[in-house]
């Protein structure tokens, strides 16, 4: 036996609102994430230690060089080039605002 549910706009409505509540709280959890991060890479730094093993965890805040390729700049001097490259792709987008 199947259910149909009929969504209104006050249903829709609510899960707009459900979800900007959950986002809310997202934020709010990450903030307190980066606070605890930060206390953290704080203690280490002042160690001058790139390791640290508490218990059960081993920390790592280690320094990291990477090479990137800079489009900008090959773009503004190797147009054509660029242009010839250039991947198109398509998606969708869902934004609540």
């Amino acid at each position: 036996m199947s259910t149909t549910v009929i969504y209104t706009n006050a249903n829709l409505e609510n899960e707009i609102r459900t979800i900007k509540t959950l986002e809310a709280k997202l934020q709010e959890l990450k903030e307190l994430k980066e606070e605890k991060e930060n206390l953290i890479k704080s203690v280490m730094d002042e160690a001058g230690v790139e390791e640290l093993k508490i218990g059960a965890f081993i920390v790592r805040f280690t320094n990291i060089t990477r090479n990137n390729f800079n489009t900008s700049a090959f773009k503004k001097k190797y147009l054509e080039l660029y242009n010839a490259f250039i991947k198109q792709t398509h998606y969708r987008k869902f934004d609540i605002v």
